[in-house]
């Protein structure tokens, strides 16, 4: 059996792409380039997940024109690795407005933190770029929306950096959830659980202090209210606070319920409960370090977990997970494999896992050519992370939340004044441009 998979592990991931929707779009992208059929990109946010991104697609024989941060270092990094990999030097932007005018981008890779996927995905939509985004698509309820309606306006091709959805063994075990074979489904678990010195250390705490001189520490704020820089705010550590990201809620959150929502085919909750707090780690972060949140739809109900005490996940899952709890038996599934558990020795389980790599960035650049829909494309993926920010809300409100489907938007308003997950506003010059649908 593998060992957990984890960031570390990203650059070693590569597989076959699941089985969306293949209807074709308005042009092909293929009839408007050279004979080699390159797709040139632009990346916007050179830490380590845009730099490995773009790895991806150097492999894939693509081309890196622009690299862009407001961190100096970073984006020299970017350029030497593109250079190291034999391939042309790019230019170096610390605007990714700069970047999105080069006629020369097809489409970029945003990997910012997620406080900044809305202006510049929206930004790179209305520049005629498509884009690989890294997941959750935003910082906040509102954005998702406004995302998606600017990616139908200007009908871009969108791949989300699930790239689970594109790995054999989720799909197969998909598959098997569908088949029928685990009979009634009313009890579905994901979860993130990380040991006491796991590999999520504490932040600390830290005093503010001026920024590094590569680092534009204003430009890096951009939306987010203003805040004194400190070093544990920052980079890596910015997911771990409210103003930047959406703590483990959205950073994982959004790829294990993402893999529940599929098995079970329903993004439409009744309503969402959450409780939870800082109970472990005593450092600056203001997210959760223990969760429960409760997801009650129709007929079923999910729970997403989140620990720091301990690394066993629930049923004796590993640290990760998304768990369906059917009449005839439990299936678990996770970045190593899945596991099926019977209720009686009779009733037949999956076939065993297919272990293949994930080739979610051949996806996208296939679907680039073809104005394909990507294995997770905008829409489906808009919805997981609203589900996400959902959880967030109910936790910031310490309200029951409850949805309303036809609006796809939460039912009892007064819930959610002051949660920044739901909306916040821009600190200026930003705005959010809301296209209609």
């Amino acid at each position: 059996m593998n060992r957990t998979f984890t960031r570390r592990d990203f650059l070693t991931t590569a597989g076959a792409a699941l089985g969306a929707g293949l209807a074709l779009g308005p042009r092909a992208l293929a009839q408007s380039k050279g004979a080699n059929n390159k797709v040139v990109f632009g990346l916007i946010g050179c830490g380590g997940m845009g730099r490995a991104n773009m790895h991806r697609f150097l492999d894939l024989g693509m081309e890196v024109a622009a690299v862009c941060d407001v961190d100096a270092k970073h984006a020299q990094q970017a350029a030497a690795e593109v250079v190291k990999e034999g391939r042309r030097e790019p230019k170096i932007h610390k605007d990714f407005r700069a970047l999105l005018e080069q006629k020369d981008v097809d489409a970029v890779i945003i990997a910012t933190p997620d406080h900044w996927h809305a202006l510049t995905f929206i930004a790179a939509c209305e520049a005629g770029k498509d884009s690989y985004c890294e997941k959750p698509i935003s910082h906040s309820f509102v954005e998702a929306k406004a995302m998606v309606a600017a990616a139908r306006r200007f009908k871009r091709v969108v791949q989300v950096g699930t790239w689970q959805r594109s790995v054999p063994h989720f799909q197969k075990a998909l598959e098997f959830v569908h088949s029928g074979k685990m009979g009634e489904i009313n009890m579905c678990r994901a979860w993130f659980v990380n040991p006491m010195g796991g590999w999520l250390k504490s932040i600390g705490r830290r005093p503010p202090s001026d920024p590094p001189p590569e680092l534009d520490w204003d430009f890096w704020l951009g939306p987010a209210p203003k805040k004194p820089y400190a070093d544990n705010r920052c980079h890596w550590n910015w997911r771990w606070f409210f103003d930047y990201g959406g703590g483990l809620m959205t950073d994982w959150g959004v790829h294990m319920i993402d893999i529940v929502l599929l098995g079970q085919r329903e993004s439409d909750p009744i309503s969402v409960a959450s409780v939870g707090g800082k109970f472990v780690l005593d450092d600056d972060r203001d997210t959760p370090d223990t969760m429960q949140t409760i997801y009650r739809f129709p007929k079923w109900v999910m729970n997403w977990e989140v620990r720091f005490n301990n690394g066993r996940g629930p049923d004796g899952g590993i640290n990760h997970g998304a768990e369906f709890i059917g009449t005839k038996g439990t299936l678990i599934v996770d970045r190593q494999d899945y596991k099926w558990f019977p209720e009686k020795p009779i009733f037949e389980g999956p076939p065993e896992p297919v272990k293949a790599e994930s080739t979610h960035w051949q996806n996208f650049l296939d679907c680039v050519r073809t104005r394909a829909t990507p294995a997770s494309d905008i829409e489906s993926m808009a919805k997981t992370t609203m589900i996400c920010h959902l959880g967030n809300i109910a936790y910031q409100s310490g309200r029951t939340i409850f949805w309303d489907a036809k609006r796809q938007d939460i039912a009892n308003r007064e819930a959610i004044r002051g949660c920044v997950s739901y909306e916040r506003p821009y600190r200026k010059p930003w705005k959010l441009k809301v296209y209609s649908a």
